[in-house]
């Protein structure tokens, strides 16, 4: 076994398995490295660069490239030679060929791999050297082998720098390589101390070919441990190995399996055969190595060992290296490393997702085969358990919680304000939402109120100081003295104000704002609707636009009583409301301009006919779990990143993408992409209270808020958006991008005439034009006359008022 380090600057190391070595030769830092080498070589070659320059450049490059220690493992995971085990391979560098490094080993080597025992041929980095690992034949140290392989064939000098166990050897890309015996590279042999080989390494050594695993003798394992019929001796049942179950034995719990296939992951082995002869040792040891032995004991390794690898498990060698790796790297003393931590929490979730899945199933399986739910959309509705909002949601009856969590979204992000995330399209946002819960009349909206009181009593006991401020300022101008001098108008930062706040007021909160986010709450949409002045709807409704991407909006007045200046809009709000007030507020141009794709939209349920909601008082460790989740939010900063998050809403807006062609549905079209940003905010919230995990609840919570969101929007404002589209379409004349070819024409036309003056579109395209306008009443069609092959169309006598209007996607 030999080990990888990730560059020459690096002491750590790891164990190296064939996955491993072809993903680091495949990987782009060594090609594009050994490129710029190969660059500068041709540079060189051709006078513009000095040979001194050449290797200056050569040598900073390299620093780049991973490496291999083909020499050793390093029991510690340190590129010591205190620490080294020697692996039985060595390195022969040959530097400055003449000629070409190919012709070299073509000629003196490439007939006598097996022979000399060579595993690995390739170019060096500079392209102008050969590099040869091989094994070290039985009873030589490295220099010896090295000398021995350099007169076999036939060289008079080779660099003699490798001879130490921490020696490595640059990584090249797969196409540098002549020569590769992959089974004896990684072959599970081990070293002999002495000519009978009664001394042996456990782990990690090498036989060299010519022997079998077997002493001289062939009665026992060169370990002294297990016969060669596979039984164990005393020694080996004092040295604790175990032998081979003869049945089997229960089934491992759900958590040390999750650990184990995690480090199977994290070593680079999820889509490996770890099975496969000849590399299983080795995978066996990776895993280990990354973690599975500090978080398992040594009987959980056994005992997963055994279901995972259950062929190699019934050999001793596996039983033997686990035994002997626990031996000699376990200790529980030892602080966990960041990967371990998250392996384990992963593994930990997994196993509890895996119980409460098997309870599930338990439970369906003692139910009637012919019970159905009793709401089969409940399904689609049902709310993940994300910490915090799940207790929000306690004691709410279950129809009406999708209103109350939509609700209290934009006060969650409101909390969250300094979080910034990358979206599919690449760029980076902020965490901007809006809400509107819509209903009848006692229909049950204050439940809302009830929850956003709850949340936002942290920001109001934060504005409390800061409004009781500016409250004495005032109090201190309208009683002071004429003439007297009067301090500044303190800039306190109030985060919770009124929906129905002036635009010149919005302006001062934001400058003041510090980068945060205000925020909010209105119980009724038509007290909004009425408000007359600066602070009604009419007037702020291009500002809450701006705030979805937190834009910048500003005003500028002559005048010292105006609030003047630029600011960055952050500003979440919630609003409750009737379905008339929803639709006085959203007419045709709110929501043609973009504003109604931008809103949460909730229903309430319809409450005509309904009995009476039944509520339950809310437990005190749920408000704690509240402020908790409050806290979590507030202490996040910068910059997260969701990759798997981000992969799921772009599939996501792909899937509603193509649904929206199928049907030829522009409504589903346009609301899809933003449901899709909606979506994904309300993820990121999910992933923040979630410990930073993208866990399945995660992703589904995100995908169930852009589906709820674009079915609402499209049911809410669907009919609108429609006739908004076809009322375009009346209003829009002749005055398209066909009105210049029409007016080019000649009275009398064919299709060809149309294809030569747009000469990017199609013969069938030109006919459709025609139709269009025939339609219209703008062209009439000639009669035919024998033998002419195109129809000819003449231009009527109408003006284009007097013509039915077109919409110019017809034209």
């Amino acid at each position: 076994m030999f080990d990888y380090i990730q560059n020459i600057r690096s002491h750590r190391t790891v164990p190296c398995t064939a996955e491993m070595l072809h993903t680091v030769m495949r990987s782009t830092i060594v090609g594009m490295t050994c490129d710029e080498i190969a660059d500068c070589h041709e540079k060189m070659m051709r006078g513009e660069m000095s040979r001194e320059n050449f290797e200056t450049k050569k040598t900073e490059l390299k620093k780049r490239l991973p490496a291999f220690c083909f020499h050793a493992h390093f029991k510690n995971g340190r590129r010591l030679n205190a620490e080294a085990e020697p692996s039985g391979l060595s390195i022969l560098d040959i530097d400055h060929i003449k000629g070409s490094p190919e012709v070299f080993f073509n000629e003196k080597v490439k007939d006598r791999t097996s022979e000399l025992g060579i595993v690995l041929a390739h170019k060096t980095p500079s392209g102008e050297g050969l590099r040869l690992v091989f094994i070290i034949p039985q009873g030589m140290g490295l220099v010896e082998a090295q000398q021995w392989l350099s007169k076999q064939i036939g060289l008079e000098a080779f660099d003699e720098a490798c001879k130490d166990l921490a020696r490595c050897s640059f990584a090249v890309p797969e196409e540098y390589v002549l020569f590769l015996d992959e089974e004896n590279l990684f072959k599970d042999v081990r070293a002999q101390g002495d000519n009978n080989g009664a001394q042996c390494d456990n782990v990690g050594a090498r036989f060299i070919p010519a022997l079998t695993p077997q002493c001289a003798t062939n009665t026992t394992r060169c370990d002294n441990n297990v016969t060669s019929d596979g039984n164990i001796t005393d020694k080996g049942v004092r040295a604790g190995i175990t032998p081979a179950p003869t049945n089997t034995t229960a089934p491992v719990l759900s958590k040390p399996l999750f650990i184990f296939d995690l480090c199977r992951e994290q070593a680079g082995l999820k889509d490996v055969d770890i099975n496969a002869r000849g590399s299983r040792h080795n995978s066996l040891l990776a895993i280990l190595s990354v973690g599975a032995a500090r978080l398992l004991s040594e009987a959980e390794a056994m005992a997963v060992v055994e279901q995972r690898m259950p062929d190699f498990f019934k050999e001793p060698d596996c039983r033997q290296l686990i035994h002997d790796f626990y031996a000699k790297y376990h200790d529980d003393s030892k602080i966990m490393s960041a990967t371990v931590q998250r392996i384990n929490a992963r593994a930990e979730q997994l196993a509890q997702l895996s119980k409460e899945k098997k309870d599930k199933d338990e439970e369906e399986t003692e139910e009637p085969a012919e019970t159905t739910p009793a709401n089969p959309s409940d399904s689609e509705t049902a709310i993940p358990p994300i910490p915090g909002l799940k207790q929000s949601l306690t004691g709410v009856p279950e129809q009406m919680r999708m209103p109350a969590l939509c609700a209290l979204l934009p006060m969650a992000a409101a909390y969250a304000d300094d979080v910034t995330f990358r979206y599919c399209d690449g760029r980076e946002q902020r965490l901007g939402l809006m809400s509107i819960v819509v209903g009848e009349q006692a229909s049950g909206k204050s439940v809302c109120k009830d929850i956003i009181d709850l949340w936002r009593q942290p920001m109001d006991e934060d504005d409390e100081q800061g409004r009781r401020k500016e409250d004495e300022w005032k109090k201190k101008r309208k009683n002071r003295r004429a003439n007297e001098k009067l301090d500044p108008e303190p800039e306190v930062l109030i985060r919770d104000v009124p929906i129905t706040i002036s635009c010149s007021t919005l302006l001062k909160r934001l400058k003041n704002a510090q980068g945060h986010t205000l925020y909010s709450f209105c119980s009724e949409l038509d007290t909004l609707r009425k408000t007359n002045g600066a602070g009604s709807w009419s007037s702020k409704y291009d500002i809450y636009r701006l705030a979805f991407d937190h834009d910048e909006w500003g005003q500028d007045y002559n005048s010292d009583q105006a609030e003047s200046g630029m600011v960055s809009v952050g500003y979440n709000w919630t609003i409750l409301g009737t379905y008339g007030a929803l639709g006085k507020c959203f007419k045709g141009e709110n929501i043609e301009n973009g504003l109604s794709s931008r809103v949460i939209v909730s229903e309430m349920p319809d409450s005509a006919f309904a009995p009476m909601p039944t509520f339950q008082d809310r437990r005190d460790r749920d408000a704690q779990a509240i402020l908790a989740a409050v806290n979590t939010l507030r202490a996040k900063h910068g910059f997260v990143d969701t990759p798997r998050l981000r992969k799921a809403i772009a599939q996501w807006v792909e899937d509603k993408r193509q649904q929206a062609l199928q049907r030829i549905d522009r409504v589903m079209d346009t609301y899809r992409r933003r449901a899709a940003v909606i979506g994904m905010r309300c993820g990121v919230v999910a992933f923040l209270l979630a410990g930073e995990k993208e866990t399945k609840h995660v992703i589904d919570f995100a995908l169930m808020m852009a589906e709820y969101v674009l079915k609402e929007q499209c049911r809410l404002f669907g009919d609108v958006l429609r006739k908004q589209y076809a009322a375009d379409a009346d209003d829009t004349r002749r005055n398209s991008k066909n009105r210049a070819v029409f007016d080019r024409l000649a009275d009398t036309f064919t299709s060809h005439d149309i294809l030569a003056l747009k000469t990017d579109i199609t013969d069938s395209t030109a006919r459709n034009i025609i139709r269009r306008w025939h339609e219209a009443g703008w062209v009439v069609p000639v009669p035919r006359q024998k033998g002419e092959k195109s129809r000819k169309y003449k231009k009527t006598k109408a003006q284009p008022s007097q013509c039915r209007t077109v919409a110019p996607s017809h034209l």
